[in-house]
């Protein structure tokens, strides 16, 4: 018997791409955008902290082992349409394309303003290095100051639906924020928008990065494989840029 879920409609995990080269990615320039868990480390202030156990060690039980106990959406990591709807994919039901794409790093430090949305003023004259397919990632500055504190925790910019279908107008494959969320916090008026436009059009959310600053306004390659959980419309991800020879 088809469950309901698999039997509903679900977006279009494709967008039209326009033919450009395919990308030669260098193997020896990589950058990490990942953000470290660790125990009682930062997380959504609704959220339990993460809890790390050294439960085994080396000189007792001869070898060493953690549990680690966290929030599918705590630290780096991805975000699919199961997250806002029911009936959407979940993490192991998305393509590995949709992880690895080039990327554009906007440049937006100079322009956002705490706890305030994203939208087509900060925007503007940045878009049009993007072409459909390419993963359009938000530098706010936010990822520099991660810490357990109201700034981090409830005050970052965050995209507001009117610039998520900008960036969906452009034919982007996912977006990424170096800040706690696309979405910004204090209800729904703030947290759904992106999330709605972009998940809902079957694109992916890359959340907590920690973006150089050298890649201000560079264009790379960019993976962002999540943990492949059953059933989650959220997993962890160890976010890598790649250089592409020019």
């Amino acid at each position: 018997m088809t469950s309901e879920r698999t039997a509903r409609p679900q977006p279009s995990l494709r967008t039209e791409h326009t033919e450009r080269p395919r990308p030669s990615i260098r193997t020896d320039r990589l950058w990490d955008l990942s953000q470290p868990v660790y125990h009682d480390g930062p997380a959504w202030a609704e959220y339990e902290p993460p809890i790390i156990a050294h439960n085994y060690r080396r000189q007792a039980e001869g070898f060493n082992a953690e549990t680690l106990t966290l929030n599918t959406h705590t630290g780096t990591h991805v975000d699919v349409p199961y997250h806002f709807d029911d009936h959407g994919h979940t993490i192991e039901q998305m393509p590995l394309t949709a992880f690895a794409a080039p990327a554009v790093f906007l440049d937006l430090r100079e322009r956002v303003r705490a706890g305030e949305p994203i939208g087509p003023a900060e925007l503007d004259g940045l878009l049009e290095r993007l072409c459909d397919g390419d993963i359009a990632v938000l530098m706010t500055g936010w990822g520099a100051r991660r810490a357990v504190s109201e700034e981090y925790l409830k005050r970052w910019p965050y995209l507001g639906g009117e610039g998520a279908r900008l960036l969906l107008d452009r034919g982007v494959a996912g977006v990424g924020i170096d800040a706690l969320s696309i979405g910004g916090w204090g209800g729904p008026e703030q947290g759904e928008p992106a999330h709605v436009s972009l998940l809902g059009a079957g694109k992916i959310v890359i959340e907590e990065l920690l973006v150089p600053d050298e890649l201000a306004g560079r264009r790379c390659f960019m993976t962002a494989f999540p943990v492949l959980l059953h059933g989650c419309g959220g997993a962890w991800t160890r976010a890598v840029a790649w250089e592409i020879e020019q």
